[in-house]
């Protein structure tokens, strides 16, 4: 046993130096100013130009620009195999812009065959209808979609 005790005292001497050395080593906080930043980056020494913003300042953005409808197409945003597509010509969908908003009573229904020329391939789509509707402008088939009120909102081919 004794030849332990100088082991243990040994043990515990060096367990206070260490913990006496942690007490009077606080890690240094690093600044929360640009040159901090920099040295921190590896870029010492950046700072912003004289006169300069520290803050970044966004870069300019472009207006969008919309596009002209192409000929042939009802106006409106652009929407593939709807009236608004000029290929959906093969249905007759951009022949219905003026019916959008009009309810589809019979006087509505009998001058869209009219404007058509046709009435087979064409289907009145009803508010909540089960099934999809598949928008495909190379479809003879004209689709014109109603809301709840009865009213027409789109035509599309499919």
């Amino acid at each position: 046993m004794t030849s332990l005790a100088p082991s243990l005292r040994l043990l515990s001497l060096t367990a206070a130096v260490l913990a006496l050395a942690a007490c009077g080593s606080a890690p240094e906080q690093p600044g929360n100013d640009a040159e901090s930043f920099a040295a921190r980056i590896g870029q010492a020494g950046a700072t912003p130009a004289t006169g300069a913003s520290a803050v970044p300042t966004p870069l300019a953005t472009a207006t969008p620009v919309v596009a002209k409808p192409l000929p042939g197409a009802a106006p409106g945003p652009f929407a593939r195999g709807t009236l608004t597509d000029p290929a959906a010509r093969t249905c007759g969908a951009p022949l219905m812009g003026p019916f959008i908003g009009k309810p589809a009573d019979a006087a509505t229904r009998a001058e869209i065959v009219k404007v058509l020329g046709r009435s087979d391939n064409l289907r009145f789509v009803a508010y909540g209808t089960p099934g999809f509707v598949n928008p495909d402008p190379t479809n003879p088939r004209l689709s014109i979609m109603l809301d709840a009120q009865n009213i027409i909102r789109d035509a599309r081919c499919g």
